[in-house]
C-alpha cells in the first residue's frame, strides 16, 4: 500500500468512526432532557419558586425521569461498545450490536476480576475510549466472520452465531491489556487535562475553533467525545464518586439532588456554542438573505431563513454552514475562529451551561434557563447573543458585498448559483426509492460504493474510485455541496441523509427491491405483451422525442431509467402500457404504473413542474386502479405551466429498467409527429 493509499484508508476510517458515533449519541438529548427536566423540577428552590410542583405524584415522576435519563449516561459505555459496533458493520447489524454488548460487558468484568485478585484496593473505568476500543475491534470481527462456515459437527455455531463468541473471547485478551496499560495512559489524559485547564481561556478559544474547523470536512465526531467522555475533559468527585470527561461531570452534577454552586469548570466545553449557534448563524442567515438581488429573495430566501431557525432551536448548523463552505472556505475559517472568540468568551464571562447533543434554543432553556442562574450563569448568554447576532451580521454582510461571494440564490437564473433544487416534491416511498437509485448512478453505480452510512445531515461514502463521481447530478438531487475525502465523498443531504442512507443500503443488500408498500401489489395483464416484448404508446399526441434530448439533466443521462418524451400539443396525458397504478405523487405531476412484467413506468408531467404543487394536474386515476394504453391518466394545462415558466414535456422512464429489460428500441424517429396511442418504444424483458 503506497503512502498515500494508507493516509486515505485512515482518513476514511475516522470518517467512518465519526458517523458511528452519531447513532449513540442521538440517544442523548432524550436522556438529557429526561434527566434534565427531573433534576431541575426537583430540587429544593424550583419547588420554593413554584409551589404547585410540590404534589407527590409529580415529585415522584420527576425523580423517576431523573433515574431514567441517569441510567443512559451510567451505562454510556455499553451503549457507544454496541453504537459503535452497529455503525461500522457492514451487514447484519443486530447480531453486531449484540456481540458489541456482549464483548463489553466480558471486557469489563474482566478489568474487575483481574483488580480482584491482583490490585483490590484500585479501580479502573476505561470508559469512552475501551467502548471505542471494544466496538470498533466487534465490527471488525464481524465483518471478517459472519458467513464463517465451521466444520459439520461444529455447524450450529458458525455463520453471525460465531461473532459474539469471536467477540467475547477476544474481549478477555482486551480487558487484560487494559488492565496493564490504562493506569498510565490515564495519567496522560490527567496531565493533558490539566495542561488543557492551565491553559485556561485561550484552552478553550483553541478546543472551539479547532472543532469548528474540523466540523467542515465531518471529523469534528472524532474530537469532542475525548474531552466529552474521558480524562481530557475533566476529573471531578460527585456524589461521594470519581467521575471524569466533561459531560460525565456535568450530568452527574445535574442528578445529585445535593449539588449547589456553579456547574463543572468542564462545561467550558459546551458553554460557547450557545452564542454562535442560537444568535450568531441567524445573524449571518439574516445577512446572507440581505445580500441577495431583490428579485431573488422570495424564492431563494427561505433556504436561509429556515436555516437560522434550524440553527436557533436545535444547534444543527451545516445546512446554514454549507451554503457558504464550499463557495468562501476562508469564509467559513472567519466563522470558526468567531466561534472560538465565543468559547473564550464564553469561559471569562463564567457561562457554565452544558448540553447533550448542540447548542440551541432547546438545550438552553432545559441546562440553562431551567437549572437557575447561580449554576449556570444563563442571562450572559443572552448579552453575549446579542452582540454576536449583529457581529457575524455585519461581518457577513461586508464580505459577502465586498468579495462577491456567489451564494445560493445570488443567481437564480442558473439554479440559484447552487441552490439544491427540489425537483420531486414531498418524499413518498416510490420517490425515495427513484431518488436513491438516482444517487447510486451518481456515485458511478453499485460497483462504486464500498460503504454508504449518515450522519445528522450527510451522507458518508466510501467509494473505490472518486472520479466516476457525477457532482452535477448529486447537486441537482438537493445537495449544496459534495466534500471529497480521502476515499470517498460527503454529500450534505440535510436531515434526509439518513433516509438516503438506509434506503441506498437497502437497494445495494436487495437489487430487486421496490418501494416499500409497493412490493406485494400485482400488476394485471398488460396488453400487446408477448414473449417478453412490452409495446410503450404515446402519451398524447406531439412531437416524440429521444430521452437524451429532454431538457433535465437526470433524465437526458438515464439516471432514472430508459424511455422516452413526447412534446405535447393537448392537454390529455394518456398511459404508455397497460398495468396497475401503483403511485399518484401528492403534486399530481408524476405517475407510478407497474406491468405485469414488473416494469415500474413513470409518467412525468412537465419538467420542474413539481414546484406547481398539482395546480395545473387534474388526475384521473388513483392507486390500485387498472389501466390500458387508451386510459386517460391526467389533464395538464399547459397553458398554465408555460405562463409558470415550465417546460410541458410528458416524460416516461422504466425507472427499474438495469434489473428487467434487456434491450430497448425507439420504433419511431426523435422529432417525428406522433398521436395518441401510436406504438412509440419496445423493450425485451429479462
Amino acid at each position: 500500500m503506497t503512502k498515500n493509499n494508507r493516509f486515505a484508508a485512515i482518513g476514511q476510517w475516522f470518517t467512518q468512526l465519526g458517523q458511528a458515533f452519531m447513532l449513540p449519541i442521538a440517544i442523548l438529548p432524550v436522556a438529557g432532557l429526561l434527566l434534565g427536566l427531573g433534576g431541575a423540577l426537583t430540587n429544593a428552590a424550583a419547588i420554593s419558586a413554584f409551589p404547585l410542583l410540590n404534589q407527590p405524584w409529580l415529585q415522584n415522576s420527576l425523580k423517576i425521569m431523573n433515574m431514567a435519563g441517569n441510567a443512559v449516561f451510567s451505562n454510556l459505555a455499553l451503549i457507544f461498545s454496541i453504537g459503535l459496533a452497529v455503525g461500522l458493520a457492514k451487514g447484519d447489524k443486530g447480531t453486531a450490536g449484540l456481540a458489541g454488548g456482549v464483548a463489553y460487558v466480558v471486557y469489563a468484568s474482566t478489568i474487575s476480576g483481574l483488580l480482584q485478585l491482583f490490585n483490590p484496593k484500585n479501580t479502573i473505568d476505561t470508559g469512552v475510549l475501551g467502548a471505542i476500543v471494544i466496538g470498533s475491534v466487534v465490527a471488525a470481527l464481524h465483518n471478517r466472520y459472519r458467513k464463517i462456515e465451521l466444520p459439520q459437527f461444529l455447524g450450529f455455531f458458525g455463520g453471525s452465531r460465531f461473532v459474539p463468541i469471536i467477540s467475547a473471547i477476544a474481549a478477555i485478551g482486551f480487558g487484560a491489556i487494559f488492565y496493564l496499560i490504562w493506569p498510565p495512559l490515564q495519567g496522560w489524559l490527567v496531565a493533558a487535562g490539566q495542561a488543557i485547564a492551565a491553559m485556561g481561556s485561550l484552552g478553550s478559544f483553541l478546543y472551539g475553533f479547532l472543532l469548528r474547523l474540523t466540523g467542515a470536512v465531518g471529523l469534528h465526531h472524532t474530537i469532542y467525545p475525548m474531552f466529552w467522555y474521558t480524562a481530557l475533559g475533566g476529573t471531578a468527585e460527585v456524589a461521594g464518586r470519581t467521575v471524569v470527561g466533561a459531560q460525565n461531570i456535568f450530568f452527574a452534577q445535574l442528578a445529585d439532588p445535593n449539588f449547589h454552586g456553579l456547574f463543572t469548570y468542564g462545561t467550558r466545553f459546551f458553554a460557547g456554542r450557545f452564542a454562535t449557534m442560537m444568535f450568531g448563524l441567524p445573524g449571518a442567515a439574516l445577512a446572507m438573505y440581505y445580500c441577495l438581488p431583490q428579485a431573488n429573495r422570495q424564492k431563494a430566501g427561505g433556504l436561509y431563513l429556515s436555516s437560522g431557525l434550524t440553527s436557533f432551536l436545535t444547534g444543527i448548523t451545516e445546512p446554514l454552514e454549507y451554503s457558504f463552505l464550499f463557495v468562501a472556505p476562508w469564509l467559513y475559517v472567519l466563522h470558526a475562529f468567531l466561534d472560538g472568540c465565543s468559547f473564550y468568551l464564553a469561559d471569562i464571562m463564567n457561562i457554565r451551561i452544558g448540553n447533550s447533543f448542540s447548542g440551541g434554543l432547546i438545550d438552553y432553556l432545559l441546562f440553562g434557563v431551567l437549572q437557575g442562574k447561580d449554576k449556570t450563569n444563563w442571562p450572559k448568554v443572552l448579552l453575549l447573543g446579542f452582540v454576536w447576532f449583529f457581529l457575524y451580521f455585519f461581518l457577513f454582510t461586508f464580505c459577502i458585498k465586498k468579495f462577491h461571494v456567489n451564494i445560493p440564490g445570488m443567481q437564480l437564473a442558473d439554479n440559484g448559483g447552487g441552490q439544491p433544487s427540489a425537483k420531486h416534491g414531498p418524499q413518498t416511498g416510490q420517490q425515495l426509492y427513484d431518488e436513491s437509485k438516482q444517487i447510486i448512478a451518481a456515485l458511478g453505480g453499485a460497483a462504486n460504493i464500498k460503504t454508504i452510512s449518515a450522519c445528522a445531515t450527510r451522507l458518508r461514502i466510501a467509494l473505490k474510485d472518486n472520479r466516476e463521481i457525477d457532482e452535477a447530478s448529486i447537486k441537482q438531487l438537493g445537495s449544496p455541496g459534495i466534500l471529497k475525502v480521502g476515499g470517498g465523498i460527503q454529500a450534505i443531504f440535510g436531515g434526509k441523509a439518513d433516509l438516503y442512507s438506509q434506503e441506498i443500503n437497502e437497494i445495494l443488500a436487495h437489487p430487486e427491491k421496490v418501494p416499500v408498500g409497493l412490493s406485494d401489489q400485482q400488476p394485471v395483464k398488460a396488453a400487446g405483451a408477448a414473449g417478453g416484448q412490452v409495446e410503450f404508446a404515446a402519451t398524447g399526441s406531439g412531437l416524440f422525442r429521444d430521452l437524451t434530448e429532454v431538457n433535465d439533466e437526470v433524465f437526458a443521462q438515464k439516471m432514472m431509467g430508459e424511455g422516452f418524451a413526447v412534446e405535447p400539443s393537448s392537454d390529455h396525458v394518456y398511459s404508455p402500457v397497460a398495468g396497475e397504478v401503483m403511485t399518484v405523487f401528492d403534486t399530481k405531476h408524476a405517475i407510478g404504473i407497474k406491468t405485469i412484467e414488473g416494469l415500474e413506468v413513470l409518467v412525468h408531467m412537465g419538467i420542474d413542474t413539481v414546484e406547481l404543487n398539482g395546480k395545473p394536474f387534474t388526475v384521473n386515476v388513483k392507486g390500485g386502479d387498472q389501466v390500458t394504453a387508451s386510459t386517460i391518466l391526467a389533464t395538464m394545462d399547459r397553458a398554465a405551466i408555460t405562463a409558470a415558466g415550465k417546460q410541458t414535456a410528458v416524460i416516461t422512464v422504466i425507472t427499474n429498467a438495469v434489473s428487467h429489460v434487456a434491450q430497448s428500441m425507439a420504433e419511431v424517429q426523435t422529432d417525428s409527429q406522433v398521436k395518441a396511442h401510436d406504438g412509440v418504444f419496445k423493450v425485451l424483458t429479462k
